[in-house]
């Protein structure tokens, strides 16, 4: 996300979540500047995917009136 609107949501946290000074400080700091945390190795699992059996579906034909 952009800086600012992580800036803005900081902002309403403190305003209406009643966010504590001291976190919020915290917050804006991982904010303003992001190299000062530590690296966190996020790995990316694989997941294969398993195909749908084929379901033959049934039509639904209209009943339709006799005309004399």
């Amino acid at each position: 996300m952009d800086v600012n609107s992580n800036l803005l949501k900081l902002k309403l946290d403190m305003v209406y979540r009643d966010l504590p000074i001291e976190e919020a400080r915290i917050k804006y700091e991982a904010i303003v500047h992001p190299e000062a945390e530590p690296h966190v190795n996020h790995e990316i699992a694989t997941v294969q995917l398993v195909p749908k059996p084929k379901i033959k579906r049934k039509t639904v034909k209209a009943l339709v009136p006799k005309t004399k």
